[in-house]
């Protein structure tokens, strides 16, 4: 209840905006190289998550600066978005409450 979300906004403009501010827009993304995980999201980002039929549109996903995959081992493909939202904003609030490590 205390996070900003977004809908039926421009992306185009979005993307600027937070481009301008410094902030990552990450696309959740089966063409993802990184693993959430292995991202700094001790800082300001943004996630653009599509829906279960169809993900981001090419569109949408080249307005991002990367694609992130969440693992997924097995058979199954994708998760449903309102999953693949949770987890990806468990993994920023993990890594925000855990002391950095050296």
């Amino acid at each position: 209840f205390h996070i900003p979300v977004f809908q039926n906004v421009s992306l185009d403009e979005m993307a600027t905006k937070l481009r301008e501010k410094g902030i990552p827009l990450y696309a959740a993304h089966l063409q993802g190289r990184q693993y959430p995980y292995s991202l700094n999201l001790r800082r300001a980002c943004a996630f653009l998550i599509g829906n279960e039929a169809r993900g981001l549109s090419e569109e949408a996903a080249a307005l991002c600066d990367s694609y992130v995959k969440i693992p997924m081992p097995g058979q199954a493909e994708s998760l449903n978005a309102s999953v693949a939202a949770a987890v990806l904003l468990y993994e920023v609030v993990r890594q925000r409450l855990i002391p950095r490590q050296n």
